[in-house]
């Protein structure tokens, strides 16, 4: 394989592939694409295709660990990768990296990955004031995970922010094929847990039915990967 596979790993929602992103596309990784990927591929700024072909070869790979061949793996009218109604999958990356997260469709559930780049870990308060970036945390969190954030000691704050972002970020991408629509940070609210799943409360509108929700997270290759599945109640 031309890309370099990063690892590949059995997680709660599917089988997850990870491959670093190559600093260009040459003939020999184009060369893993099917037809129809090489041909939409042509169509993108040349600044993205380093992105979508490494995305597009993690999630094939994934598929296949599972011994499934999904076919082209083009782009919904969402974004999200188009795949055949009995397979769910998802793609998330990174400055270096990217991931497919990939499952056989059960129950019209849903699937969603997100990755993000882990902050340091401070060793004091004042450092990680001294390294502070723009706050994310009142656009990301609801009240009430504002008021648990404070439980939190404050040289955390950023990570625990972070986390929150990603695990939403792979939560809205589960449901938006299920609802159609931009799902804003506020309409879930999570408490993540040290086992690495996260307990979800929505607050969708009554317009979008109910679901049931789970969302996990790990830590791998200094990044936050998260999960999560979504299916109608």
């Amino acid at each position: 394989m031309g890309a370099e596979i990063a690892f590949r790993l059995n997680l709660v929602h599917g089988r997850c592939v990870g491959v670093r992103i190559p600093a260009e596309v040459d003939e020999k990784i184009l060369a893993e694409l099917v037809p129809e990927e090489r041909g939409f591929v042509s169509t993108l700024a040349s600044a993205r295709h380093p992105s979508w072909v490494a995305g597009r070869l993690a999630l094939r790979e994934a598929f296949r660990d599972l011994g499934i061949e999904p076919g082209p793996i083009l782009a919904t009218r969402r974004g999200a990768p188009a795949l055949p109604a009995d397979l769910g999958g998802s793609i998330s990356h990174k400055r270096t990296l990217a991931v497919g997260l990939a499952g056989r469709r059960e129950n019209d559930a849903s699937i969603g990955v997100d990755l993000e780049a882990c902050p340091p870990v401070f060793a004091s308060v004042e450092e990680a004031r001294a390294q502070a970036r723009p706050d994310l945390r009142t656009r990301v969190l609801t009240q009430d995970e504002l008021a648990r954030l404070k439980s939190v000691p404050e040289k955390d704050h950023r990570r625990m922010v972070t986390l929150h972002f990603s695990l939403k970020e792979a939560l809205y991408k589960a449901i938006d094929p299920l609802v159609g629509r931009h799902v804003a940070f506020h309409e879930a609210s999570l408490t993540t847990l040290p086992d690495g799943s996260a307990s979800i409360v929505l607050a969708l509108s009554e317009h979008d039915g109910s679901f049931a929700a789970t969302a996990f997270w790990t830590e791998v290759e200094d990044h936050f990967l998260t999960t999560a599945r979504v299916q109608r109640a």
